[in-house]
């Protein structure tokens, strides 16, 4: 048994001698630098590729218009009042956009990003909403502003504000973008009127850099417009 074990040695080391393994060193580092110029070679190529994807989405027109909402300096007058809160599309003309506004905005969806701004300059990204959806989002946040509880799911007993929207367009015309709204407010109890109240209003802005302008400028009307709702009388005429 120990001279096999002692011969397999020795054909070993007549199998690989010395020399043989400096030359599979040598092959070894050829074949490393080859695979390392392959790499290289896919990653000049793999690098613009990624590059010109990112600016090429970065570049993508949004199918949404972003808005910033800008609250009002808060106030606790309502504070702990309660209600629930609906808001309802009644307009006649369900387009957003008029024809000369829509080849401005050619991927707008209908969509809007909202952004809260409030009274110290801070502001957060709630979300993405439809028209209606962003309405019921600004009208929450003006109420909650004013110390007041909206409930999350309709509830008899709370009174009730209802929005209902008869107007809201964006229309571009002679190099300026015009956005008109209008809404009655309404508060019921049991779908009794208590009170109620009519805002519209209208803005216009010259239409310099295109889409940009016509964010801003839905964004000061929507907050001029959510804010003229006198909340305060509005609660004292229900309580007469």
């Amino acid at each position: 048994m120990d001279e096999t074990v002692n011969q397999t040695y020795r054909i070993d080391t007549v199998l690989m001698p010395r020399k043989n393994l400096n030359w599979i060193s040598i092959l070894a580092s050829i074949n490393m630098e080859k695979c390392m110029m392959k790499f290289k070679k896919r990653w000049i190529f793999t690098i613009p590729a990624l590059a010109l994807a990112f600016f090429a989405g970065a570049c993508t027109p949004k199918p949404f218009l972003k808005v910033q909402y800008q609250l009002p300096s808060p106030s606790s007058t309502l504070e702990g009042e309660k209600v629930t809160l609906a808001v309802s599309d009644m307009r006649g003309k369900k387009a957003i956009l008029t024809e000369n506004a829509r080849k401005s905005l050619k991927n707008f969806n209908e969509t809007f990003s909202l952004v809260v701004l409030h009274e110290d300059g801070s502001g957060n990204l709630i979300g993405v909403y439809d028209l209606v959806s962003l309405l019921t989002e600004v009208f929450r946040q003006r109420l909650k502003n004013e110390g007041i509880h909206v409930a999350a799911v309709a509830d008899n007993v709370l009174p009730e504000l209802k929005i209902e929207v008869t107007e809201f367009q964006l229309d571009s015309a002679k190099g300026k973008w015009v956005v008109s709204m209008n809404y009655r407010a309404s508060l019921l109890d049991e779908g009794s009127l208590l009170s109620k109240e009519s805002v519209s209003g209208e803005a216009e802005r010259l239409s310099v850099t295109g889409k940009s302008d016509a964010e801003k400028i839905l964004g000061e009307l929507l907050s001029d417009m959510a804010n003229k709702l006198n909340l305060v009388r509005l609660f004292q005429q229900a309580r007469q």
